[in-house]
């Protein structure tokens, strides 16, 4: 859809929402914007589960998710870090939606490895109807990090992954994908832009490294993917763009 944006944020930036934030989102609101939010909340899903004493476990960057664990990871996701951004967002003025009954509907997903994660997700499909109603009626919907199986199991997913697939399902104008850094950096500056073609080189030159060379690489698929740009930075204006 023209005009969508889709925001991917942290759970512990989207308990601290800054006055900038805010007003970025108000401005494209009055721009006749629509604004969809993805959310993680791995600082809650931390504390719930070393109050419960449950042991962490991460392969490869993902949270091992045990049967048992989906309950403390939706109670933190939905209850705890959803519930809070969605008063912060109403509180502001803007009209917000916490999707919950409706999500095994809208995401679909499959088991990434299940004898390797265990009940951790890979986005199948995502049924926009519901979110196309809610934007058409000017709401901003917010999603948490979890998609379900065919089967109903309710599935932990990487945040950065759910944006992803929403802003292609929509086919949306761009995606912002805030973490903690300010961009992709070069000889300590950021870089303003970065076309699907030279990332490569890039990661060759070990310019990107580490953790951004996935968030990079899923960059890229989404705007082949027909998204018409993503931002990579610590804010809703400025950071790295990536384009075709």
């Amino acid at each position: 859809m023209e005009h969508v944006i889709v925001i991917k944020i942290g759970g512990v930036s989207s308990q601290h929402l800054s006055q900038e934030f805010i007003q970025q989102i108000k401005q494209w609101k009055a721009e006749n914007k629509q604004v969809v939010i993805v959310h993680g909340g791995g600082f809650a899903i931390n504390q719930l589960m070393e109050e419960e004493h449950v042991p962490i476990t991460k392969k490869n960057g993902l949270r091992v998710t045990r049967q048992s664990d989906m309950k403390l990871v939706s109670y933190a996701l939905l209850k705890i870090v959803g519930a809070n951004l969605v008063k912060k967002l109403n509180q502001s003025s803007l009209d917000s939606v916490q999707l919950l009954s409706n999500m095994p509907k809208v995401v679909q997903a499959d088991f990434l490895d299940k004898a390797t994660y265990g009940y951790v997700g890979n986005v199948s499909h995502i049924e926009t109807e519901i979110l196309e109603q809610m934007l058409a009626d000017q709401m901003l919907p917010v999603l948490a990090s979890i998609g379900f199986s065919k089967d109903g199991k309710m599935l932990n997913i990487n945040a950065d992954y759910l944006a992803t697939a929403i802003a292609v399902a929509l086919g949306a104008e761009k995606l912002v994908l805030m973490t903690d850094v300010k961009g992709v950096l070069e000889n300590g500056a950021v870089l303003d832009h970065l076309s699907s073609t030279d990332f490569q080189e890039k990661i060759d030159k070990g310019v990107i490294t580490g953790g951004m060379i996935p968030k990079i690489e899923s960059a890229v698929k989404t705007v082949l993917a027909g998204v018409g740009e993503v931002l990579i930075g610590d804010n809703l204006r400025a950071g790295t763009s990536i384009v075709c």
